[in-house]
C-alpha cells in the first residue's frame, strides 16, 4: 500500500490504471477538468465554441480588462448561455470519466478541487461513489494526519472555485496544524510559483506561506504551476512539494512516510 499523488490531469485519466494499485491511496491535487490548455488554446472550451471564436472572445476580454473576462465566464458558465448545454454534457462527461476509471481501480481517493474546475458539478458527480471522496479538512491516513483545502485565488476570470486570499487563509486557519497539508495551490514563493515556459508567476498565496511558518506541517503538497522553477523547496523544516503537471509527465508522486 502506498500513498500516490497527482495534480492538474486535465482529462488524463485513463492510464491511471497503470500506475494506481487497488490497495494505494490516491490523492489528486486538482484541475480534473481540461477546460482550457494555454499552450495552444485547446480542451472543452475550444471543443464548444470552436477554437478560433474562443481565441477571438478570449483576445476581446484581455483588451477590455478584468470586468469583460468575468462577463465571459458568466456568458459561458450561465445555465441560460448558448453553449452551456454542450458545456454541461463534456464537463459532466470528463467528470464521469474521471470517476470510472478511480472505481475500475478500487482504491481509496480523496480529491480537491481546483481553479479549473467547476465544484458544484464535480460535486455533483461524485455523488453515490463507493471509493472518491471530495476532501476538506483533517483525514487519518496511515497514522498521519492530512490536511485537504480546496480552490485557488482569483484570476481576471473569478472561475468558481477561486476566492481571494483572505478567504482561503480562513479555510486554512480552521483546519489548523496537520502533519501533511495538500492544496491545489502554493505559498508566495518566486521559486514555487515561476513558471520558467509560461514565463511568469502562477498565482501563489501569502496566507499559504504564513500558515507553513506559523504551523510548521512536514510536507505541504500542491499542483497548480506546471513547470515550476523549483519542484521542491524548504520552509523551516518543511518541504513543500509540487507534485507535477500530470497532464503532461504522467507523473506519479510516491509519499514519503
Amino acid at each position: 500500500m502506498a500513498i500516490k499523488l497527482i495534480a492538474d490531469p486535465h482529462g488524463r485519466f485513463e492510464d491511471l490504471t497503470e500506475t494506481i494499485d487497488a490497495d494505494d491511496t490516491l490523492l489528486v491535487l486538482g484541475d480534473m477538468l481540461d477546460l482550457i490548455d494555454w499552450a495552444d488554446i485547446s480542451g472543452i472550451l475550444a471543443d464548444v465554441l470552436g477554437r478560433e471564436n474562443l481565441i477571438n472572445k478570449l483576445m476581446s476580454a484581455v483588451r477590455e480588462g478584468p470586468g469583460a473576462a468575468s462577463n465571459l465566464r458568466d456568458r459561458l458558465l450561465s445555465s441560460e448561455g448558448e453553449y452551456y448545454p454542450e458545456l454541461f454534457r463534456r464537463v459532466h462527461e470528463s467528470y464521469g470519466t474521471f470517476i470510472r476509471v478511480l472505481e475500475e481501480i478500487a482504491c481509496e481517493v480523496y480529491v480537491i478541487y481546483g481553479n479549473g474546475d467547476i465544484p458544484e458539478l464535480l460535486e455533483a458527480s461524485l455523488n453515490g461513489s463507493s471509493r472518491v471522496v471530495l476532501a476538506r479538512g483533517k483525514v487519518e491516513i496511515a497514522g498521519s494526519v492530512f490536511g485537504f483545502v480546496p480552490g485557488a485565488l482569483y484570476s481576471p476570470f473569478m472561475m468558481p472555485a477561486e476566492m481571494d486570499d483572505e478567504t482561503f487563509g480562513k479555510h486554512l486557519a480552521e483546519l489548523g496544524p496537520v502533519d501533511i497539508l495538500c492544496t491545489h495551490i502554493p505559498p508566495q514563493l518566486e521559486a514555487a510559483t515561476m513558471d520558467v515556459v509560461a514565463g511568469r508567476p502562477v498565482g501563489g498565496s501569502t496566507e499559504l506561506l504564513r500558515y507553513i511558518e506559523e504551523h510548521r506541517p512536514r510536507i505541504v503538497y500542491h499542483g497548480h504551476v506546471h513547470q515550476p522553477a523549483q519542484r521542491e523547496l524548504l520552509v523551516g523544516e518543511t518541504r513543500v512539494i509540487n507534485v507535477a503537471y500530470y497532464k503532461r509527465t504522467g507523473y506519479v508522486h510516491t509519499h514519503d512516510a
